[in-house]
């Protein structure tokens, strides 16, 4: 008996122990990279085994722990008191102001783990997402379980643990603040909900004190911190008027009651537990963040705006080439929730409790038995009838004096507040796709609520307790089945975000490059050049909005190599100021635009007669423009060209030939792929997985897109590549929309058809053609050294 009671004791730690093991093993399992074959796996891993980071945002907070590590701020150096970046957006750089949480975590977690070995920071910040990711499903269990009971709390820890969307953020490998976005914001509801419910005044105050903390917390782990902060004050402040005017619950205590103000604030059930979490958490956070904590209580402000931060400016907008600031439709939002089961669970979970609320607001009216039924005799008929309606009107009150205040109470609160959650994290969604993770939490949530519900009405009407357990087994099961094989599928097809050959070329430019160097590529791989090269970066995934994006799209769009040269040049060493300078004169960015267009593929003295001549700048104007566009003591100057941006296309060149009048573009997009060789009738047949198809007989090649068995359409010019040298270049049909390139080398053969406007674009001309008859390009590195190369480092002079 007494190992029994034990065991009912320990039951909830068991659960938390089996839920958390289950959601982190998952995500641990993203480190087998199991959807590599086993031959290539090494290609795609550290030096210490483990795969490379699954994206690029990762290795920037990677280089920020690694920074605090060293030299105990995030920044390369203190620029005016401020944590300043070097590395990124140079050359003036950027504020390496971040939130703390992730630094401050994984070096707590590093620190620990090298008191019992040796452990590089890489291996533990590798890990570090798929534990603290995990520990979500603790808080998720104890809240809902309170809310229902066992079975809930159970469903409710699965189904926040394994959500699609956030899963796919925070396993193994993919080191990001993500990991914060389930565990934190579900801590401040929790604590608070249980200041606003519990009876006791000191738990009131403890709980509220547990939910500012956590407040402060959040703040320190996302910049969105403040959607949590507005939802409990915003359903405190509701409830606590819908309690009192509404369901007429003594909600709100009257002040003239209270000779002692100080007694009557501590005898307030909401405002108490209200004004602790709001006046502590908007202490702690100034105490921390100064006043910057106040312009972040605007925020709400700017995030209604986010899709037309995404529409076009004078430059192009790079926001709307970002994928998680597109908007979902219904069936994304279902499938990145877990499904059908579970978001239809999650709506009928809030469901239940305005059901629940009108049950228990009825239920009080009890149906009078007639006196007639316990009468034995007719002796005494008045006396006993009134001694009857007494004990019914005694039963009637008892049962709501026991039930219903209290319940309803609860019940009204949480109605309430998963309304606002939903509703308002529903809303976000519309701002783009990333916000289905906040909209997961409450649906997850509410889901387990609903399981809970379940569980007691299935408890009526099946007696036998073995079979009840079964019965609640098979449905959790059911409800959560997708979501768990979907995040088992997701972990088991993880893709590193790079590879061994980009970050071989990066480890030759930290080798054998001037430390001033400066790397420009598209933006996406910004933060790798910046960790892996040790190298400052034009631009990276945390500067990428800006006219930089129209400048090195436009470098690798144009067909001109002076003028991509100069883009290139000017970027490395003055950055912005060129055009920004020039814009001050102009006053007009496409004015601007045209006007260096002209002057970059001119030598000094050329483009300053341009600027005086022909534009009206004055000669001290035109000097103080060419300062920074034909800098004396240019920065060294490294392009690199990969594999990945020949998907990448469609944006760098809709950003690279953007249209400054009608303010859009068009994109253009490449199609490689592997191809094979065989020999029929004297001709060479090369066929392409891209449905590029090309014979080759003596002389005479002909070539197209096959669109069906017997009909092949010609493009408007064919080019066959040969070991680096054009053999053919002809055009074929001047109508046509496409060119078609082949490429053979070392044994390698590929087919690339594209957009015509994209055959003498000096991506084209770099990559493909391997800057083959160029001048100012001169290519330093490429990997792998034979066959088609993923990665080229150019010089730029």
């Amino acid at each position: 008996m007494e190992a029994k009671n034990i065991l009912v004791k320990l039951k909830p730690i068991i659960v938390v122990i089996l839920l958390f093991s289950l959601v982190f093993f998952l995500r641990a399992e993203a480190a087998s990279i199991s959807g590599i074959p086993e031959q290539s796996k090494a290609f795609f891993q550290e030096d210490s085994g483990l795969p490379y980071f699954s994206e690029m945002d990762s290795y920037y907070n990677y280089r920020l722990t690694e920074n605090f590590i060293d030299h105990g701020y995030f920044g390369d150096t203190i620029k005016n008191g401020t944590d300043w970046d070097l590395h990124s957006f140079f050359p003036p750089g950027r504020s390496a102001e971040y939130p703390p949480l992730i630094v401050w975590i994984t070096t707590f977690f590093y620190k620990l783990a090298n008191l019992f070995d040796e452990y590089p920071l890489l291996v533990v910040s590798f890990w570090v997402p798929a534990i603290i990711a995990s520990l979500c499903v603790i808080p998720a269990y104890l809240f809902v379980r309170k809310i229902s009971n066992e079975y809930g709390g159970i469903t409710a820890g699965i189904l926040v643990g394994v959500a699609p969307f956030y899963f796919s953020h925070t396993f193994a490998g993919f080191f990001d603040t993500d990991m914060f976005n389930m565990i934190l914001p579900l801590l401040v509801v929790w604590f608070f909900s249980e200041s606003i419910t519990t009876t006791e005044n000191r738990r009131k105050m403890l709980f509220a004190v547990y939910a500012a903390l956590s407040m402060f917390v959040f703040s320190l782990a996302w910049e969105g911190w403040w959607y949590i902060f507005y939802l409990v004050v915003f359903v405190a402040i509701v409830y606590m008027l819908v309690s009192k005017y509404i369901f007429k619950m003594d909600s709100i205590k009257p002040w003239a009651k209270y000779p002692d103000k100080k007694q009557w604030l501590f005898e307030q059930p909401i405002i108490l537990p209200l004004i602790i979490f709001v006046v502590l958490s908007l202490v702690l956070m100034f105490i921390y963040w100064g006043s910057s904590v106040f312009s972040s209580l605007l925020q709400p402000i700017a995030a209604t705006k986010l899709q037309a931060a995404t529409q076009a400016t004078s430059y192009p907008n790079v926001f709307i080439s970002v994928g998680e600031l597109q908007i979902p439709n219904i069936i994304d939002v279902i499938r990145d929730v877990g499904g059908i089961m579970p978001f239809v669970f999650g709506i009928l979970g809030l469901a239940m409790f305005y059901w629940n609320l009108r049950i228990k607001k009825a239920k009080g009216k009890v149906k009078r038995k007639s006196p007639k039924k316990d009468r034995k005799t007719r002796r005494g008929r008045k006396s006993r009838k009134r001694k009857e309606s007494k004990e019914e009107i005694s039963e009637e009150k008892k049962e709501q004096d026991s039930i219903t205040p209290e319940m309803r109470s609860k019940y009204l609160y949480y109605a309430i507040l998963f309304t606002a959650w939903l509703l308002i994290t529903a809303y976000a969604i519309t701002k783009g796709v990333r916000f289905v993770e906040a909209f997961s939490l409450p649906i997850s949530l509410s889901a387990g609520i609903f399981m809970g519900f379940l569980a007691d009405y299935l408890r009526k009407h099946i007696t036998n307790a073995n079979y009840h357990v079964i019965t609640m087994a098979v449905i959790i099961a059911l409800v959560c089945y997708t979501p768990v094989i979907s995040a088992n599928t997701l972990a088991n097809s993880v893709t590193p975000g790079t590879d061994d050959a980009m970050v071989d070329s990066l480890s030759w430019v930290e080798t054998n490059t001037p430390e001033n160097a400066v790397m420009t590529s598209w933006w996406d791989f910004g933060h790798l050049f910046a960790t892996k090269a040790d190298r400052a970066v034009t631009f990276d995934g945390g500067s990428q909005n800006n006219a930089r994006a129209y400048w090195v799209g436009k470098a690798l769009f144009t067909s001109n190599e002076d003028l991509s040269a100069g883009i290139l040049k000017m970027l490395a060493t003055s950055g912005d100021e060129g055009y920004s300078t020039l814009e001050n004169y102009t006053g007009n960015t496409g004015k601007t635009v045209e006007i260096m267009d002209k002057i970059l593929v001119k030598d000094k003295a050329a483009a300053r007669n341009i600027m005086t001549s022909q534009y009206d700048l004055t000669t001290e104007q035109a000097d103080k423009v060419l300062k920074f566009t034909h800098p004396t003591n240019s920065t060294p100057s490294l392009f690199v060209t990969s594999a990945d941006m020949v998907g990448k296309a469609g944006w760098w060149s809709y950003f690279g030939n953007w249209n400054f009048e009608s303010k859009n573009s068009t994109n253009y997009i490449y199609s490689m792929a592997q191809a094979t060789a065989t020999s029929e009738n004297n001709s060479v047949i090369i066929k392409g997985e891209n449905n590029v198809t090309v014979q080759i007989s003596g002389n005479n090649i002909t070539g197209g897109l096959q669109i069906s068995e017997n009909q092949i359409t010609p493009p408007h010019r064919l080019i066959l590549v040969t070991n680096g040298t054009a053999a053919v270049d002809t055009v074929v049909n001047n109508q046509s929309t496409f060119s078609i390139l082949v490429l053979y080398q070392d044994n390698n053969l590929f087919t690339v058809a594209m957009n015509r406007e994209l055959e003498e674009s000096m991506f084209t001309r770099l990559f493909f053609m391997q800057g083959s008859g160029l001048q100012h390009f001169k290519l330093a590195h490429k990997e792998p050294k034979q066959g088609i190369s993923s990665v080229q480092v150019w010089n730029v002079s």
